[in-house]
C-alpha cells in the first residue's frame, strides 16, 4: 500500500502496491516519501469488509425469498481458511444446513418400498374357472385345457403351498401368452387375492388388496343392426350375448326375433385387474323392451342350489308348471293317448298313455317332485315305477329295463331324477318308457293336459327375491333412460 499527501488536502488513498500513476504534464513533480503505516488500518480489513458485505447480502436474499444457503467464500490467500456462512446464530434468517451423505449415482425411487412391474393384463387371453369341491390346482386348470402349466408353477415351493388348499366356489383366473403363463389370480372375495406373476427369475406369488376387484358393471344400448352387432359395439363379450338370449328365451328369439329400435339393459359380474376389464361372467340382471312391452329377468339361486332368472314383475311370473311333459330327454313319440290298434293284439282299444321310443337303456326321469307309489313287475307293463304327487295326482312309467339303483317304494324324488331306464319288458314290440299321467286315478293327456303351477320359492326365499329385485330393477330402469338416448333418431320425410 502507498501513501500521498496533495498540498493543502490530507488524502489518504489506498492502492494496490504495484500500481503507478501516470505522470501529469499540467502538475510538477511529487516528492517520495516513505509511506508509514496507520494505527486504523489493518491488512485484514479487506477480508473482513467482503465478508460482512457478503454475509449481508446472502442474508437478505435469503430472507426475502426463502433460498435455502450454503455458501463458502475464500480469501484470496490460499492459506487461508475456509468461511462457512451457515456457521450463524439460531437468530438469524439464514437457513442452516447439514452436509448430506448423498450417493456418486444420481438413482430414483418411489415413496413406501420397493415395486414390482406386473405383467401387462391386456396382452393374451384370460380364462376362468369357479372352483367346485376337491378341486385342485392340477383339476382347474385341466378344465381349462392348461394342464401342462400347473408342473411349472408349483416347482415353487411358497406358491405350491399357498395354492394347496382351494376354498369351493372362489375364482381362479389364468392369463395365457403365447401358451406361456403369464399371471394366475386366486380370489375368495373382496380383499382377499392371491396374484402369481411371470418374471425373468420365475414365478413370483403374493396376496394383494388393491390391483383387482370385482365389480357390477352395466350397459344399455339400442338395437340398431343385430345384437350380436350392436351389442359388441356397446362393449359386450360374447359369452354376455349368448347369456342373454339364453335369459329372454321364453320371450323372444334373439337371432330372428329382434327388431330395430328394441333396447336391452345388463348388469354382469366384471372382473377388473390393474384398472382395467379382463373377464366378464355372470349376467346378474336384464331388460329386453320391444314398443311398449317390457320384459325383465333377476338372477336368484334358491335354497336347493339350483340357479335361474326370474320376473319380479308379478307373483304369477315367479310360478311355474309342477310337470314336464315327457319323462325322457331326446324321445320320439310313438303312439298317443286314445283309441288306437293294439300293436301286439290287433284290436282297437283305448291306450290311456304316450309311448315315446328311445335306445335302451335311455335314462328315464320323475316328471315332476313325488313319491314312489309302486317300483316292480306290473302285467303287461312289465317293470314299473309309479309315483305319488300333489292334487291326486299320479304317474306311471312302464316297459323298463331296468331300476334306478337304491330307489324303493317310499322314497322321495325330484323333478329330473332319474327312476329307471328305457327297455321293452312286458307286452311290448321295442325300446321305448309307456307314460300316464292321471288325476284321481282317471288317464289324461300328458301334452294337453292343463298342469297345475307351482311357487317356485318358498316364503323366506320370495322375500329374499323381492328385496334382491327390488335394487336390481332400479338399475335396469335406470339403463332404459341410457338405451332411449341411444336411439336412432326418427326419419324425417318432407319439408
Amino acid at each position: 500500500m502507498q501513501r500521498y499527501n496533495l498540498p493543502g488536502n490530507s488524502i489518504e488513498i489506498v492502492i494496490p502496491g504495484d500500481y503507478k500513476p501516470k505522470q501529469m504534464k499540467s502538475a510538477p513533480s511529487l516528492p517520495k516519501k516513505s509511506p508509514k503505516s496507520s494505527p486504523h488500518t489493518s491488512p485484514k480489513k479487506p477480508l473482513r469488509y467482503i465478508a460482512s458485505r457478503s454475509l449481508f447480502i446472502v442474508c437478505g436474499l435469503a430472507t426475502l425469498g426463502n433460498i435455502p444457503v450454503y455458501s463458502m467464500i475464500s480469501t484470496p490467500d490460499a492459506s487461508s481458511s475456509v468461511l462457512n456462512l451457515t456457521e450463524v446464530e439460531s437468530g438469524s434468517p439464514a437457513q442452516v444446513l447439514q452436509d448430506l451423505n448423498l450417493p456418486a449415482v444420481a438413482s430414483e425411487s418411489f415413496s413406501g418400498f420397493a415395486m414390482d412391474i406386473l405383467p401387462d393384463a391386456q396382452q393374451g387371453n384370460w380364462k376362468m374357472r369357479t372352483l367346485v369341491e376337491g378341486d385342485t390346482l392340477e383339476t382347474a386348470l385341466d378344465a381349462l385345457k392348461l394342464s401342462k402349466l400347473a408342473k411349472p408353477l408349483l416347482k415353487d415351493a411358497a406358491i405350491a403351498q399357498e395354492l394347496e388348499t382351494l376354498k369351493p366356489d372362489a375364482a381362479l383366473l389364468v392369463q395365457v401368452v403365447d401358451d406361456q403363463l403369464q399371471q394366475l389370480i386366486y380370489t375368495k372375495g373382496k380383499n382377499n387375492t392371491y396374484i402369481v406373476s411371470s418374471t425373468d427369475n420365475g414365478f413370483v406369488g403374493k396376496w394383494e388388496s388393491d390391483v383387482f376387484e370385482i365389480r357390477e358393471s352395466k350397459i344399455a344400448f339400442t338395437v340398431k343392426h343385430s345384437i350380436q352387432r350392436d351389442g359388441k359395439e356397446a362393449g359386450l363379450s360374447n359369452s354376455l350375448i349368448r347369456q342373454l338370449g339364453h335369459v329372454f328365451r321364453q320371450d323372444v328369439d334373439f337371432k330372428k326375433g329382434l327388431r330395430a329400435g328394441d333396447k336391452l339393459g345388463v348388469i354382469f359380474e366384471d372382473y377388473q385387474y390393474q384398472g382395467a376389464s379382463i373377464y366378464t361372467d355372470k349376467v346378474l340382471a336384464a331388460e329386453y323392451s320391444h314398443r311398449e312391452t317390457t320384459k325383465q329377468r333377476v338372477r336368484f339361486t334358491l335354497e336347493d342350489g339350483k340357479t335361474d332368472y326370474f320376473s319380479p314383475n308379478a307373483d304369477t311370473e315367479l310360478k311355474r308348471t309342477a310337470f314336464d311333459r315327457t319323462p325322457v330327454a331326446g324321445g320320439r313319440m310313438s303312439s298317443g293317448f286314445g283309441m288306437r290298434r293294439h300293436p301286439v293284439f290287433g284290436f282297437r282299444k283305448a291306450h290311456a298313455g304316450q309311448d315315446f321310443a328311445a335306445p335302451r337303456g335311455t335314462p328315464i326321469h320323475a316328471t315332476a317332485d313325488g313319491q314312489v307309489k309302486f317300483l316292480g313287475r306290473q302285467g303287461g307293463y312289465g317293470n314299473v315305477v309309479e309315483l305319488r304327487h300333489i292334487n291326486g295326482i299320479t304317474t306311471l312309467y312302464g316297459h323298463m329295463s331296468g331300476f334306478k339303483q337304491g330307489l324303493g317304494s317310499g322314497h322321495s324324488v325330484k323333478r329330473g331324477d332319474v327312476i329307471g331306464y328305457v327297455g321293452s319288458t312286458g307286452t311290448s314290440t321295442g325300446n321305448h318308457v309307456h307314460y300316464e299321467y292321471r288325476m284321481n286315478g282317471v288317464a289324461q293327456n300328458p301334452v294337453s293336459v292343463d298342469l297345475p303351477q307351482v311357487g317356485i320359492m318358498s316364503a323366506k326365499e320370495m322375500q329374499q327375491f323381492k328385496n334382491h329385485a327390488s335394487a336390481m330393477i332400479q338399475q335396469l330402469t335406470e339403463l332404459r333412460k341410457v338405451a332411449a338416448a341411444d336411439a336412432p333418431a326418427p326419419k324425417q320425410n318432407g319439408g
